[in-house]
């Protein structure tokens, strides 16, 4: 299959990750069972479940020059990611501190550090860079004024955007009219629209929306579609990252020019995949692994 390449700009973390039975109560002290140290970020998050899933992706953002820095850079490195990478003098590199309780459920706290400065060099490696057809994934964790730069960007080049609201803050809405999938969950929605109905977005100038409704499944709507993918049963132990490792993995599948019911099957069956395993980007899984578990659940890709 002819594929595109996807452009990845957004923020990279490192995460430190503490699993536990319960999340403390206010006040409250508790024991981990176990601590992680991973490469996280939304953005490097979804560049590398894209690669994994076989995406030509290139990973565009700012590290400090830290010992965290290297760490995430040599993420990059290890899972094969293209990236081009700032490192700021003056600011540390990004971290989230991340709690998972038993269920799999996580609470996650965010120091932007040098992702809060993405700016003009990021911005102007991707309009040298980015083509017709080529796929540019952006989220909520760098500034909405680079946000909406990279994405106008985008559409003069005539290249499909897919923006994750997350984390979700209301001036977020000012890049939709320029995005071709906008991909919400239940409480971003709300959020944005101060409405549970999916079909308000359209309102704001979206195109596309596909609504991740969890272990329900994905809701796609535009002006004349409405398509519901069910999410596929697994025994859910981290649920850190799956919606990241939905947006690279449709990505990856939108590059290879897929047609969107099986590019959200592909996407959903990758998520589903990860939340059974630690982790955020370590979680996603390879195309070979994706195109298995959807053969065992009787649905082909090709």
């Amino acid at each position: 299959m002819e594929s595109k390449k996807v452009f990845v700009l957004g923020s990279i973390n490192v995460d430190l990750v503490v699993y536990a039975e319960h999340f403390p109560e206010k006040g409250e002290t508790v024991f981990g069972k176990e601590f992680l140290i991973n490469q996280g970020g939304k953005g490097a998050n979804q560049a590398v479940a894209s690669k994994k899933a076989s995406g030509d992706t290139t990973f565009i953002g700012r590290v400090g020059k830290d010992i965290f820095g290297k760490i995430a850079e040599d993420s990059l490195k290890s899972f094969g990611v293209d990236y081009f990478l700032i490192h700021d003098e003056d600011t540390q590199t990004g971290v989230a501190l991340i709690n998972v309780d038993k269920e799999g459920n996580n609470r996650i706290t965010i120091i932007e550090g040098a992702n809060g400065k993405v700016g003009k060099e990021e911005i102007d490696y991707l309009e040298e860079n980015i083509k017709s057809g080529d796929i540019l994934l952006l989220q909520g964790e760098i500034e909405t004024t680079e946000l909406l730069k990279a994405a106008k960007i985008a559409k003069d080049k005539d290249a499909l955007v897919i923006f994750d609201p997350a984390p979700v803050r209301k001036d977020l809405v000012s890049i939709i009219p320029y995005v071709d999938y906008v991909t919400p969950n239940e409480i971003e929605l709300q959020k944005l629209t101060l409405s549970s109905d999916p079909k308000e977005l359209l309102k704001f100038g979206a195109k596309n929306v596909i609504f991740k409704m969890g272990e329900k499944g994905v809701l796609f709507i535009n002006e004349s579609k409405e398509l519901f993918v069910k999410a596929y049963s697994v025994n859910a132990i981290d649920t850190t990252g799956a919606g990241d490792t939905f947006n690279g993995s449709f990505a990856s599948a939108l590059s290879k020019n897929v047609e969107i019911e099986k590019a959200l099957k592909f996407a959903t069956a990758s998520a589903a995949i990860s939340v059974t395993r630690k982790g955020a980007a370590i979680s996603s899984p390879t195309y070979e692994e994706i195109i298995k578990f959807l053969e065992e659940h009787h649905e082909k890709f090709i």
